[in-house]
């Protein structure tokens, strides 16, 4: 009986993809946590706000995405 083992080395992080959080985003367009408070909104309307900061962050991510394959693009075509 014979055993094969493999070993695939070990992953370091380099990027990691975390959105930034929900009051940061809130407070880079000058919204504090008080001035919702003040607003004494409902749970619609605070739900509405997630959901657009969540939207954000996909809108981030995707002209960040484009931006990298664009300067690869660029970069490709100055090789060639």
């Amino acid at each position: 009986m014979y055993k094969i083992s493999l070993h695939l080395g070990t992953c370091i992080v380099t990027r990691q993809n975390k959105p930034a959080s929900y009051w940061t985003v809130l407070s880079h367009y000058g919204i504090t946590h008080t001035d919702l408070q003040k607003l004494n909104l409902s749970y619609e309307e605070l739900y509405e706000i997630y959901k657009t900061i969540q939207r954000h962050e996909e809108i981030r991510e995707f002209l960040k995405n484009l931006k990298e394959k664009i300067a690869m693009t660029a970069k490709n075509n100055n090789v060639s």
